[in-house]
Formats: C-alpha cells, structure tokens, sequence
C-alpha cells in the first residue's frame, strides 16, 4: 500500500544533509573563469571538463570494485576524500597538465560516487513502502542539493569579494565535504548491501557490464536514457560556459562603479548562481507537483526537453548578436528544468528496467550525461576559441534538435 506522504524521519534528513553539503563548492560560480584566468584557452578547458566527464566513465569499474572492497557507505564517503585531493591541487598550482590530474581526482570522487545514493534511496524506500513516492522523494532530496549550491554561491561569492583570490576558495570548499564524510558513514548498515551480501570483483564487473548491454537491448530503455542523459550533458555544459558572459554583465553594470572588476564579478556571480540555484530548489522540491500538469511523465520528459534545448538556443542568439542581460533569464529557465525532470527521468529509467539492475542502470545513466557533457563542452570550447560562446551553444543546441525524434520516451502502455 501506497503512503499518501512521505515519511521525514532521520534517514530521509541524512540523505537531504548528503545532498546539501556535496554541493557546497564555493568555487563553482566561479570554476571556468579560474581556469581562464590562469592562461588556459576555451578550448583546453573544454578539454580539462571532458576529461574529467570520460574519466569518470573509465573509474566506473574500479569504482565497483572500491565499493566490493568497502560497502557502500563507506565507497560513498571516501569519494569525499578523493574530492579533497583534487582542491589541494586547485589550490597550490596552474598549470593545464596538473589541473588535467586534478581532473581526474575530480572524476574518481563522482565516479565513486555515481548512482550509489540513489541506489540507497531506492532500497530504502523499498524497505518502508515509499517507493510509490519515490519522485516526489527524489525531488525534496534534490532540493536540498540545490539549497547547497544557493548558499554556495553566495558564500563563494563573499569568499572571493573578500580575498579576490579564487584559489583559496578551494579549500574552505574542503570543510563541508568532512562534514558529509561522518555524515555517510552514519547511515543505518542495512543499507550497505556489500557488507551484508558480499560479491566478488569478477561478479562485481559482470553486473555492470550487463547493465549496459541491458540498456543498449531494450530500445525503451535506451530511449529513457539517453532523454535524461543528454540534457544532463547539455545542463553540466552551460551551466560553467556562461561564466564568461556574467563576467562581461558584471563589468559594465555600472551601479557597481566604486567596485574593483574582481569585487563585481564576485558580486554578481555569487548572487545570480544564488538566485538560479534556488530557484532549482524550488523546482526540485515541486517536480513532481509539476509533472502532473502534463497528461503523462514521458510528455512532461519530452516537452520540458525541447524547452530547454529551445531556451538555449535563444540564450545563444542573445548573447551573440544582443549581448543581452535577458539571457540570464533563460538559463535559470535551463538550469530549473534540468532539476525539475531529473527525478521523473529517473522514474523513468527505473520503470523501464528489472529491479535488481536499478543502480547498475542509474551508473549507466550517469555515464552516458558524463559523455555527452564532454563532447558538448569540448565543442562549445571550440568555437568559443574561434568564433564565441555563443556560437558555440547555438550549434549545439541546433545539433540536440535534430536528433529530438529520435530520442522521445514513450509511455509503457504505449510500448504496450
């Protein structure tokens, strides 16, 4: 039987804490324009974020066996450590082949990460008869996760207004990610299934290779994937590339005259990531309030689709040919819909493949967002060295639209 409501006791307080404090990167509004500042080209960060997007797909398996060795929530909390590394090294040097390394501890820590929380949500609300509200769950955890990079956003932007120095917000970014390292490990031990029903590494690599033949077979699944993954892709993408663009809004403001350029641009940032981010959090907590308006979840996964991609396509034109301050406007329309649908778009996956593949599936769905994340940055990057950003996130937008009819998810009683 189905709960009307679902159930705020510790453990749903634990996974929101988790989703809070993981996103309490105070450097985030500010990443691609650290990168830019230290010398490197649009084109070598495009390549710095693809390799950080296709490693995480090459981690992938020593990550399970991480997770054979350790337990879930211990695999879950050590991704923190690896995360810590990685801003270490932010911190102490600037060039392209040390930052490419960082990248990869970057890549190993959401590697290590990947689908294992939602996995444990999944079993949990299994366990108390939730799973019925299982959208409406992953959107109030989600909301939290985006509350966290609000408030980061305004807390890196003090940070940066205060010292001008982006380097050292790397590491007040370490303090959040030791608080969530206790706070993993605190989960009740039922949830650990690799303590309690241990599997060898062989059958470690053998489950995650058949959860991508499973997917790469069913046509409805692959089609439910790829619907979620490549606007994920497309979200991680511009939500670092339009830094540039708010850094030239900052400049010219002129309300802001008795600031420095650093003092604006942390203003600025710090406080349109803040408004963007919650609005995320709004949208993330009502996601599933806002997939009922739509007759069916797979019109709301297609319809909120081509409404980004559309949005950005016109942030695009208007940031090329306007340079208008109307296009921030349409990224936190972007950025809302990317928190908006990814709970139905996991529903989504999860309705459409055996139980006892879920986190094997929702790993294969996060690898392929990684992948198409990398590929669209690395082209964004590309024509933002030869022409402009906004070139760049025109031709891709473009390119996701022609593939649309493609890639629109069916109902089940429509497969039927």
């Amino acid at each position: 039987m189905q709960k009307s409501k679902i159930i705020k006791d510790k453990q749903y307080y634990k996974f929101c804490l988790y989703g809070f404090l993981k996103n309490l990167r105070f450097f985030e509004p500010f990443f691609l324009l650290f990168f830019y500042s230290k010398g490197i080209s649009f084109f070598q960060i495009g390549i710095l974020y693809a390799i950080r997007e296709i490693a995480i797909n090459a981690f992938e398996i020593p990550s399970g066996i991480i997770a054979d060795a350790l337990g879930r929530r211990k695999t879950l909390a050590s991704s923190f450590l690896v995360y810590i590394i990685a801003f270490i090294v932010f911190y102490l040097y600037s060039s392209f082949l040390l930052f490419a390394f960082a990248m990869l501890f970057y890549a190993l820590g959401d590697a290590i990460r990947s689908g294992i929380n939602k996995a444990m949500i999944v079993d949990y609300l299994k366990r108390t008869e939730q799973i019925g509200q299982k959208v409406d769950y992953y959107g109030h955890t989600r909301s939290w996760s985006q509350f966290g990079s609000a408030l980061s956003s305004l807390a890196g932007g003090i940070l940066y207004f205060f010292n001008e120095d982006l380097n050292a917000i790397f590491l007040f970014s370490i303090i959040p990610y030791l608080i969530d390292f206790v706070n993993v490990l605190s989960y009740p031990k039922y949830l650990d299934e690799y303590e309690r029903k241990p599997i060898s590494t062989k059958e470690n690599v053998k489950f995650i290779t058949n959860s991508f033949f499973h997917a790469f077979k069913n046509i409805h699944l692959l089609k439910a994937l790829i619907n979620s993954s490549i606007y994920s892709g497309y979200y991680k993408a511009l939500k670092d590339f339009i830094q540039p663009f708010l850094k030239s809004i900052a400049i010219a403001i002129p309300i802001f005259l008795f600031f420095s350029h650093e003092e604006k641009i942390a203003l600025f940032l710090g406080t349109v990531y803040f408004i963007i981010f919650l609005a995320n959090s709004i949208v993330s907590r009502y996601s599933s309030k806002i997939e009922n308006l739509f007759a069916s979840q797979t019109k709301f996964l297609n319809f909120s689709l081509l409404l980004g991609i559309f949005a950005g396509l016109a942030s695009g034109i208007l940031i090329e040919f306007f340079n208008s301050v109307f296009a921030i406007a349409l990224f936190v329309i972007i950025l809302s819909i990317e928190n908006s649908r990814k709970p139905s778009g996991i529903a989504n996956i999860t309705d459409n493949c055996d139980d006892k593949i879920n986190a094997g599936i929702l790993s294969v769905q996060s690898q392929l967002a990684s992948i198409f994340a990398a590929v669209i940055m690395v082209i964004i990057g590309f024509f933002a060295d030869i022409f402009s950003i906004g070139v760049g996130i025109i031709f891709t937008s473009l390119f996701i639209l022609m593939f649309y009819p493609l890639i629109k998810v069916k109902q089940i009683d429509e497969i039927l």
